[in-house]
């Protein structure tokens, strides 16, 4: 199994990143809320979600629910 580095998908609000949560969650992929301490304009408030899997499989998930991953870091 391939060694999977966390990434943090950038969210608008901590209330899409609390709904994103628990959505991830519901498909089995482990998240925790983290504040962006790189903010800039483009990202809103400046919240993410800190996983460990594949960005390309959370993100649809995501985007399925209304929740636009405004970045992504790292990974």
């Amino acid at each position: 199994m391939a060694n999977i580095k966390p990434t943090i998908l950038i969210v608008r609000s901590i209330t899409s990143a609390m709904r994103g949560q628990k959505i991830l969650e519901q498909h089995g992929i482990t998240s925790y809320i983290h504040r962006n301490q790189f903010l800039n304009e483009n990202v809103g408030c400046g919240y993410g979600l800190k996983i460990v899997a594949d960005p390309q499989k959370a993100i649809p998930i995501l985007e399925q629910a209304g929740i636009r991953v405004s970045e992504v870091q790292g990974g």
